[in-house]
C-alpha cells in the first residue's frame, strides 16, 4: 500500500488534540489539493476500505471514507468499498460512507441511502448524511421521500431533509 497516501490521510485531524499539535496550520481544501495530485491515492483509499475489518474497525477507515468522498471519482470499485463500509460497527465510518456515497454521484445507491434514512434505528447521523446524500444525488423520484422526512420525528433529520430538498433542488 502506498506510505506516501497513509501519510497524507493521517495529517487530518478529525478533532484528534495530537494531530491537531502536529499540523498547526492545517487546512482542508490544502488537504484534497495534494491529495488528489498524490500518486495512486484514489487507488490508496480504495484499498484501504476494502481491508477494513468491519467488525473489529481500525478508525483509519472513516478516514479513509471521508477522503474519498472529497477527492474521489465515480469508479465502481469505491463506491462498493464504501457501500461494503456501511455494514461496519464503527459509527463514523458509516457516517462518511454514507456521505461520501453522495459526493460520488452514482444514483444506483439510492435505494441503499434510502434504506438508511428511514430506518429509525440507525444512527441519527447515519440517517442524517444519507438524507444529505440522496440530496446531493438529485434523482427526480427521491424528492417525495425527502418532502415526507420534513415530518420526523427528529428535529435534526428535519433540517437536514430541508437541506436535501435545496439541494436536490426542490425546496
Amino acid at each position: 500500500m502506498n506510505r506516501v497516501v497513509i501519510d497524507w490521510l493521517n495529517e487530518a485531524s478529525f478533532g484528534d488534540e495530537r494531530r491537531a499539535m502536529l499540523y498547526p496550520n492545517f487546512s482542508y481544501e490544502d488537504w484534497f489539493a495534494r491529495g488528489r495530485a498524490l500518486p495512486d491515492s484514489i487507488e490508496t483509499l480504495i484499498e484501504l476500505l476494502e481491508q477494513e475489518d468491519l467488525m473489529r474497525p481500525s478508525g483509519d477507515g472513516m478516514r479513509a471514507a471521508y477522503a474519498l468522498g472529497w477527492i474521489g471519482d465515480k469508479r465502481k470499485r469505491a463506491v462498493d468499498a464504501l457501500l461494503r463500509s456501511l455494514g461496519s460497527k464503527d459509527v463514523t465510518l458509516r457516517v462518511e460512507a454514507a456521505s461520501a456515497l453522495g459526493r460520488q454521484g452514482d444514483a444506483t445507491v439510492l435505494p441503499i441511502l434510502e434504506k438508511l434514512l428511514t430506518n429509525k434505528n440507525e444512527d441519527v447521523n447515519v440517517r442524517a448524511n444519507a438524507c444529505i446524500a440522496i440530496g446531493r444525488l438529485r434523482v427526480p423520484s427521491s424528492e417525495a421521500l425527502l418532502r415526507q422526512t420534513l415530518h420526523d420525528s427528529d428535529p435534526f433529520i428535519v433540517r437536514c431533509a430541508q437541506e436535501a430538498l435545496r439541494l436536490h433542488g426542490g425546496g
